[in-house]
């Protein structure tokens, strides 16, 4: 069977991702199929990047097509727009050109609006929820009886989308590798972004209410053999020439016995590797132990996602740590010659003047104790909370009357009422201002791609 995997437009504005989701289903197809990666992103700056699309299914001439419907938005400083059209129209080039293929869609904006995308792209004949690396090799095996399979949605006789229902956990430890011969790693590691990703771990052991991944992943923190992580950072770095790569989990830093003995065996094998993650801000999920095996790793960067600072705010938004927690972070930052960002949300459930001056005290007093060490990209990452299907949010919105029950929310909808709105702009136009400003100074001091 031919197989292409496509990696729809995503996040035009942003950088190249690579596409790991397409690269673990392609490591786990069994031997017999002809097997392809296809990234439309690549190909952005073209005249027309649909063309080259549509020139490569004639060419390829598949006989599935597996689309990774990855993002649903596009997020630009001080503004969403959303990611639909771009995908829509991924998927019908691709029915243009392959009008006998089966396509199947998934990715993370599938599985979270995996009916309201059957329902507006007839043009997909199946859709699979979640993680697809054990059901996607089932599903090809069983493609004139879709039903047959869990986590599968497929099309009744009258062209009615209808779910198999969930399906079963995944054993992550037992995943393969992710295949990384089919696609170039040059246009990711050119990129000035760290594009390159990996996993040690998935799911997440918070309870954030805005947050859809534990909807998609779970509660349970499943772990990689700490061997097979390095053996893979190994792997990408003196196989296919990738320096600098990022930690896909969730959290990377939860639980931290597992941190710290990735850190230890990266020191060991004596890897000149640079790294960063996603951590808690817990303090007792940060220990001096594991921020000196961070800093002896590689890892060069700790990506916070507080959300807010405020005590208050940060109990509306279910978080497990508090503003002195947070205040340790960008300390231990500063102590440990580490570089720090962070995300906050603007305006989210409960807030008010006070509590949003605390937030921007906070990036004041977080820069002027790190200096150099405190990425200006935080100024960015400062918005409204956009509001997910299946997430605490969403029931909290419906329930307060933000938003209609039956919203699909495909078209971006935001947490961010009444009069604190307009402060919310006038936040984001100082901060994109701000950013600007300090990229430009960059660039008259002759280093373009430094980091802010």
């Amino acid at each position: 069977m031919r197989i292409l995997l496509v990696q729809a437009f995503t996040a035009l504005d942003l950088e190249l991702v690579y596409p790991i989701g397409l690269s673990y289903l392609a490591a786990h197809l069994p031997e017999g199929h002809v097997v392809e990666i296809f990234d439309v992103n690549q190909h952005r700056d073209q005249a027309d990047p649909y063309a080259i699309l549509g020139a490569k299914v004639r060419a390829f001439q598949p006989d599935v097509v597996g689309i990774s419907l990855r993002n649903i938005k596009v997020a630009t400083p001080g503004l969403h727009t959303d990611d639909f059209e771009p995908q829509q129209r991924s998927v019908r080039v691709i029915r243009a050109e392959a009008p006998e293929a089966k396509i199947i869609a998934g990715g993370t904006a599938f599985s979270l609006y995996s009916e309201v995308f059957m329902r507006k792209l007839p043009e997909l004949d199946l859709g699979m929820w979640g993680e697809g690396e054990a059901r996607f090799p089932e599903l090809l095996e069983n493609l004139e009886t879709p039903q047959s399979v869990r986590g599968i949605w497929h099309r009744d006789a009258s062209g009615q989308a209808v779910y198999t229902g969930q399906p079963g956990g995944l054993d992550f430890a037992a995943l393969k590798p992710y295949r990384k011969d089919l696609l170039d790693f040059k246009p990711y590691t050119d990129s000035s972004f760290v594009s390159v990703g990996l996993q040690s771990k998935r799911g997440c052991a918070l309870h954030c209410i805005h947050c859809s991944d534990t909807y998609l992943l779970g509660n349970a923190v499943r772990q990689r053999p700490v061997s097979a992580v390095v053996d893979e950072m190994q792997e990408l770095k003196e196989d296919f020439g990738v320096n600098q790569m990022f930690f896909c989990d969730q959290i990377f830093n939860i639980p931290v016995g597992h941190s710290i003995a990735i850190c230890k065996e990266i020191v060991d094998r004596k890897l000149d590797i640079r790294w960063s993650a996603w951590f808690n801000e817990k303090a007792n999920t940060l220990p001096d132990e594991l921020l000196i095996w961070l800093k002896r790793a590689g890892c060069g960067l700790l990506s916070f996602s507080p959300d807010h600072v405020d005590d208050r705010m940060l109990k509306n938004l279910d978080k497990n740590f508090r503003y002195k927690d947070l205040v340790y972070t960008y300390q231990a930052a500063k102590k440990h010659d580490l570089d720090v960002e962070y995300s906050f949300f603007l305006n989210s459930p409960g807030e008010d003047w006070r509590s949003l001056f605390k937030l921007l005290k906070f990036v004041a007093e977080a820069k002027l104790h790190c200096g150099g060490n405190f990425r200006m990209f935080t100024l960015l990452m400062m918005q409204p909370i956009r509001i997910y299907p299946h997430s605490r949010l969403h029931q909290l919105a419906v329930e307060t009357g933000l938003i209609d029950k039956d919203a699909d929310l495909i078209e971006g909808r935001f947490w961010n009422p009444g009069g604190l709105q307009y402060a919310v702009a006038g936040i984001q136009a100082g901060a994109q201002t701000a950013y600007k400003l300090r990229a430009h100074v960059k660039r008259l001091q002759g280093n373009p791609t430094a980091t802010v």
